[in-house]
């Protein structure tokens, strides 16, 4: 299995003291190290589909982790984008692996105490292989510049999720007037596809409440087709992880900030 993209280690491999484990949602690969690690955490009819839907599955299945992707802008006197909040919610059995991998709530009270956030806040920020948080932003066709993420929150919601919010600076947005031009467009993907990003958490540019963005959902039926046909150049089998086809842009939404103050 070939490097993921956020920096954090493969849970096919031994934790380091900075890794952090990649797991699916139900209905995609699991691996063997993984489910070792599920009985502590599921049990009965829980564990018996998750173990089900294991074997049912390819050896080379992606994505293997789904986040729901949130934005929110911020901009200075004169309408240029000078900032980014980006909120990741992770899915549900990627949670509950965390929550082992690094002994978070072991208590089980559903909240994480201020020592075990200082201790793992972050964690998702350990970016390599070419993946730099899978942010784009632009305007008028511009791509805008984008600085190195800062850790702001984590958190265990009531839902169970695990859900972290970070911040990094913008640059080179040359504004609403001339040369730029209006709308802000903005994607979450990563271009591997081992991380599936959906823009379907809130987003918004602060202090304008009332500026909600549209949101554009990517033609799933067009970019399986595209995938297969990719899969299908390659022989059909994907080897290695390394392997797989570059096609996450195709599954990206797109958020598009229409009334950029």
């Amino acid at each position: 299995m070939g490097d993921n993209p956020t920096g954090a280690r493969d849970p096919a491999k031994p934790a380091d003291a900075s890794g952090m484990t990649l797991a699916p949602r139900p209905g995609l690969l699991i691996s063997g190290p993984m489910l070792r690690g599920l009985p502590m955490i599921l049990s009965g009819p829980v564990l018996a589909a998750s173990l089900l839907l294991a074997w049912a599955q390819p050896s080379a299945a992606h994505p293997h982790v789904f986040i729901d992707a949130g934005l929110t802008l911020t901009t200075d006197a004169e309408g240029r984008v000078t900032g980014v909040e980006v909120t990741w919610l992770y899915d549900e059995l990627y949670t509950l692996i965390l929550l082992q991998d690094y002994g978070l709530d072991e208590d089980f009270d559903g909240r994480l105490t201020e020592a075990e956030v200082a201790e793992t806040m972050g964690f998702d920020l350990n970016w390599n292989s070419g993946f730099e948080g899978g942010l784009v932003l632009s305007r008028g066709g511009e791509t805008l510049g984008l600085g190195a993420p800062e850790a702001v929150s984590m958190t265990l919601r009531p839902d169970g999720r695990i859900e972290t919010v970070h911040r990094r600076d913008v640059t080179g947005d040359p504004g609403t007037g001339d040369p730029g031009t209006g709308e802000i467009e903005a994607q979450v993907y990563d271009e591997a596809f081992y991380i599936a990003f959906e823009a379907t958490l809130p987003s918004a540019i602060s202090g304008a409440p009332d500026c909600a963005p549209d949101l554009v959902r990517a033609d799933l039926d067009a970019a399986y087709a595209a995938l297969e046909a990719e899969l299908a150049a390659i022989g059909g089998a994907v080897a290695a992880e390394d392997n797989f086809p570059a096609v996450g842009a195709l599954f990206a939404d797109k958020l598009v900030f229409s009334c950029v103050p």
